[in-house]
């Protein structure tokens, strides 16, 4: 493997996250926004991601300290986009898990409805056969994140 063009590559795919990440909370209709903050929209879209998770875990994803994820779940609950989860891991009842509730799924839906939306103005001129090659990659880069083997 040519390591210049790796190391393009991966220049690329982390400048895509950070521009793409800046593009969506700029384009997205703030009225996604009128209750939750965006860090709150962040950790409700890792939830629904990732599923059911210890409160430690999604600061490690957030990358911010557990008190700040504890103010942002706080919120989160008393609106009533996330609940705990009653299935303990591996029967320790020590380990709290949150997970995303009804009302959050349905903020979540909102949310993904305005990013498709905004990207979709973005990209409505690339041709099918890039748009293939990009879920190609990233089906493939998925894969490798998680450990799994490569899809067919």
């Amino acid at each position: 493997m040519n390591e210049q063009k790796l190391c393009q590559a991966i220049n690329l795919f982390v400048e895509v996250l950070l521009e793409g990440t800046e593009f969506v909370h700029h384009e997205v209709d703030q009225d996604v926004f009128k209750h939750i903050s965006r860090e709150q929209a962040d950790l409700l879209k890792i939830l629904k991601v990732k599923g059911p998770s210890s409160p430690g875990s999604l600061a490690m994803y957030q990358n911010v300290h557990k008190s700040a994820i504890s103010n942002r779940l706080k919120k989160l609950l008393e609106k009533g986009l996330v609940e705990w989860d009653d299935c303990p891991v591996k029967s320790d009842k020590r380990t709290k898990r949150i997970k995303i509730s009804e009302n959050g799924e349905s903020i979540i839906e909102e949310l993904d409805s305005a990013i498709f939306h905004a990207l979709k103005e973005l990209m409505h001129d690339i041709d099918e056969e890039h748009l293939q090659s990009f879920i190609d990659i990233f089906t493939i880069l998925k894969s490798k994140f998680k450990g799994g083997d490569l899809p067919e």
